[in-house]
């Protein structure tokens, strides 16, 4: 399998899907809901995540394809899976908040290992992308910098994101009052994939977050992996993701989910 020609397509696109989503920021949209009145759909996020189908089915037709508003598809014969967020940061977008991505991950389905992650922030002017072995880049204007995740720092600050249940919401608030007694600080950027590249490049120094997708984590994941950080994917809804240098940092406080090497 050539993972650079995997990982171009995944780059096309997504791409494909931020067309779709920069000409249609700060414009009007038709906005829905669905677990609650704070969870966001846009005609935005369709558009996207139809138009990052369309370039996997002509650059790879045949694969299985997953996303956060479509059903699966693909066939038994295929050998890459991937999972798409169309518009991480849908909140984001429909208030002109320009902290949001289209973020895709691709798994080696014989083995299980996911393999090539993109995360493309349009609006902030770069695209984190990776593959398995090659190591975690940011690209700015077309150029490319290694990523090496967080130096080592005495006041730390962690990222986060809070559930769109009130009642979720209270665990997790009193999760991060365990976890802060190793940071100084917290951040919510709003889009899960943009924490965990943070972390990636260094501007953060852990996340963890209970609940999320696996179109949140699958393509910031294996930036953060292949930027030399230890990666805990969420087993089940509702299990908590975590990415940091340390994860100490987290084992203490979270012993009874099961965070471990």
């Amino acid at each position: 399998m050539n993972l650079d020609a995997l990982l171009a397509v995944a780059r096309e696109a997504a791409d494909a899907g931020a067309a779709e989503l920069v000409a249609k920021f700060r414009g009007p949209l038709n906005i829905n809901t669905k677990s609650s009145e704070a969870d966001y759909v846009t005609d935005a996020d369709l558009a996207s995540e139809k138009a990052v189908r369309e370039a996997l089915a002509r650059l790879r037709p045949g694969d299985t394809v997953t996303g956060e508003e479509y059903d699966l598809t693909g066939s038994a014969a295929s050998e890459i899976y991937w999972s798409i967020d169309p518009l991480d940061g849908t909140v984001n977008f429909a208030r002109g908040l320009p902290n949001w991505a289209v973020a895709i991950g691709a798994k080696d389905i014989a083995t299980g290992q996911w393999v090539v992650g993109v995360v493309h922030a349009p609006m902030l002017g770069v695209t984190y992308f990776a593959r398995s072995g090659g190591g975690a880049f940011a690209e700015r204007a077309g150029v490319a910098t290694r990523l090496n995740g967080p130096v080592e720092r005495s006041t730390k600050i962690v990222a986060t994101g809070f559930s769109y249940s009130q009642e979720d919401r209270l665990r997790q608030f009193a999760r991060l009052a365990e976890l802060m007694p190793n940071f100084v600080d917290v951040r919510r950027l709003g889009a899960a994939s943009l924490d965990m590249c943070a972390v990636a490049e260094g501007t953060i120094d852990a996340y963890y977050e209970a609940g999320i997708k696996e179109w949140d984590w699958a393509g910031a994941m294996v930036v953060a992996e292949e930027a030399g950080l230890h990666v805990v994917r969420p087993r089940f809804a509702g299990d908590l993701g975590a990415v940091a240098r340390d994860t100490s940092l987290f084992t203490d406080a979270f012993a009874r989910d099961s965070i471990a090497e």
